[in-house]
């Protein structure tokens, strides 16, 4: 790695066996034997100096990886750099790191090494399938936040013991299939008090190390701004800072740095590494957001170390959640909520004040005020109903108005049946019956129409009913069947949603009261014929529907009564079923909101 005349190193690519003037080894052939021991099979993974080959351990019976060197004939330099990775990852006995079983040559005199072998997927291969699709391959969060503390408790155990793994990357991190955690590749580890100017230039098995001709070793993207200025006192902390780069990763979904030479240019110029910043749509905890603030930090000082790292992740999984940054945050969240609520511009804010005060709440549930806050805001209704409001509200009152029609159909069906009855009681009026029947249709047509469409019209049903209570009172008398027939049928109109003007309350009284009303002036004022006379005996009804038999008569007014009494009823059970079905659901909504807002 050279430098530009700004002194910041610039990438070249890694010199190719070819370049060194070396002959490549010719693959292995299955079934070759190692050191009259292990039984080679296929290539599992190959890198700039070697490959690994799955094997067979026959002295033992056990599954093996062996990585060889990949040149034929390797000079005493490459030989040196090849052994220094196995003799590093073997002095490194810990469950997160492979164990090196064996070291050895083979019978051209090129040296290998023995390793467990690993069964599992990379942390690279987990983040590109969520990458890819985060909604069929979601990141396991929780199981890779296990894993990184592991990582982190394996990088200090290196740390401890004087050696820098130097290229930690999603590629070196393995899960395992029965939760084992690998921290791979040590081929360019440091290890403290050596000189290893002697191995500056060393590509690791990956091939994508900008590594050659300085001391800048690692991973462009990954590595700290130390290594990317390739100073030569490399600690422990240059591994806190890729560290804090993976969990930057895993928390936001995206790396904290681009790959290659901007990679390093972001590392050397530092950027925000907060991943709520980086992914607003993301809940992330504050406290993982703060940390990784802390373990990217350019100043390695104020780095933590990977076991401080590790462990307050674990705190966080265990739930030991930094109880003073999160009320701070809730205060925060709380003052913005406060005002909010009390903006001029009622509906935009109030949203943002919902949603801070229950972040807030969330945050710290004993926040003095938080509470009080949510609470307003659930039960004290805003000064404009909002528009998704409006619109719950208006489907709401179409359904209820379809089930109102669909219940006058069956009552206008119920009333045509007993039609021929009418006939029978008033022999000498069928001209009254007809139009009773006609109104009866045009009023079931309406309803049929209101329950069918999108867009009610109970309009057109309180004009239809106020001429069929008009039928009603001319056909059976005004003070008599009429009074009954229209107080029942305004009811009915009035518990259907008003649509129109003339659904008001006030409009649907007036008209039944004039339909009722009317005919008995238009009799006394002789412009129809009278249906009632009073004199010394009493009142005389003298109605076109009551000119029948005795009998048809008594058995006409005893279902009339019958039906007059079950229809009101029905419509006050209705009406009580309705209003206890809103009560119910207010109470429950209170008593959640109870549930969820602390009592003081």
């Amino acid at each position: 790695m050279s430098r530009d005349d700004t002194g910041v190193p610039t990438v070249e690519a890694p010199p190719t066996i070819d370049e060194r003037n070396v002959v490549a080894r010719p693959p292995a052939t299955t079934g070759d034997l190692l050191a009259n021991r292990y039984r080679v099979a296929r290539r599992i993974g190959k890198g700039g100096m070697g490959e690994v080959m799955n094997a067979r351990d026959e002295q033992i019976g056990r599954d093996v990886a062996v990585k060889r060197m990949k040149a034929a004939n390797p000079s005493a330099r490459a030989i040196a750099r090849f052994l220094r990775e196995a003799t590093v990852q073997g002095r490194l006995e810990h469950p997160a790191i492979p164990p090196v079983h064996e070291i050895g040559s083979d019978t051209d005199g090129s040296p290998y090494f023995v390793m467990k072998k690993l069964t599992g997927v990379t942390l690279a291969q987990l983040l590109e399938d969520a990458s890819d699709d985060p909604i069929m391959a979601p990141l396991p969060l929780q199981r890779v936040l296990r894993a990184f503390t592991d990582v982190c408790i394996a990088v200090e155990f290196a740390h401890v013991r004087g050696i820098v793994h130097r290229d930690l990357k999603p590629e070196n991190i393995m899960l395992g299939d029965f939760g084992e955690v690998y921290v791979l590749d040590w081929g360019v580890a440091k290890v403290i008090g050596e000189d290893d100017g002697e191995f500056a230039d060393v590509d690791s098995s990956s091939g994508e190390h900008a590594t050659v001709a300085g001391t800048a070793i690692g991973t462009p993207g990954f590595m700290a701004p130390e290594q990317a200025r390739g100073i030569s006192d490399i600690d422990g902390r240059a591994d806190v800072y890729t560290l804090g780069c993976l969990l930057f990763e895993v928390l936001s979904g995206e790396p904290l740095h681009p790959r290659g030479y901007d990679g390093i240019q972001s590392a050397i110029a530092g950027v925000d590494a907060r991943p709520s910043v980086r992914a607003p749509d993301r809940t992330i905890p504050p406290e993982l957001d703060a940390l990784c603030v802390q373990a990217t930090a350019s100043d390695r000082r104020s780095r933590p170390t990977a076991r401080e790292l590790g462990e307050r992740v674990q705190r966080f999984l265990d739930g030991d959640r930094d109880l003073a940054m999160r009320r701070g945050l809730a205060k925060k969240h709380l003052e913005i909520a406060r005002a909010a609520f009390h903006s001029v511009d009622a509906e935009a804010s109030r949203r943002i004040a919902i949603r801070e005060s229950a972040a807030a709440l969330a945050l710290d549930p004993t926040l003095a005020g938080a509470a009080e806050l949510v609470g307003r805001l659930m039960l004290e209704p805003p000064r404009t109903t909002p528009p998704e409001v409006e619109q719950a509200i208006r489907q709401e009152e179409v359904h209820l108005a379809t089930v109102n029609s669909w219940a006058g159909i069956w009552s206008i069906v119920t009333a045509l049946v007993f039609l021929p009855l009418v006939f029978w009681i008033s022999p000498q009026s069928p001209g009254h019956v007809v139009a009773l029947g006609v109104s009866l249709l045009v009023n079931l047509g309406m309803c049929v129409h209101a329950y069918r469409s999108r867009q009610p019209r109970p309009g057109l049903l309180v004009l239809g009913n106020t001429v069929l209570v008009t039928v009603t009172a001319l056909l059976f008398s005004p003070v008599m069947v009429a009074p009954a027939v229209a107080a029942v049928l305004g009811m009915a109109l009035a518990l259907t949603p008003r649509f129109s003007v003339l659904s008001h309350a006030f409009v649907i009284g007036g008209l039944m009261t004039l339909a009722t009303m009317g005919p008995l002036v238009l009799e006394r004022l002789d412009i129809v014929d009278r249906t009632l006379h009073v004199d010394g005996a009493g009142v005389v009804l003298t109605a076109p529907a009551y000119s029948g038999h005795e009998a048809g008569i008594l058995i006409a007014a005893s279902l009339y009564i019958i039906a007059l009494i079950a229809g009101a009823t029905a419509m006050g059970d209705a009406l009580r079923s309705r209003t206890r079905t809103t009560s119910r659901h207010l109470h429950l909504q209170a008593w959640q909101l109870r549930q969820l807002v602390p009592q003081t």
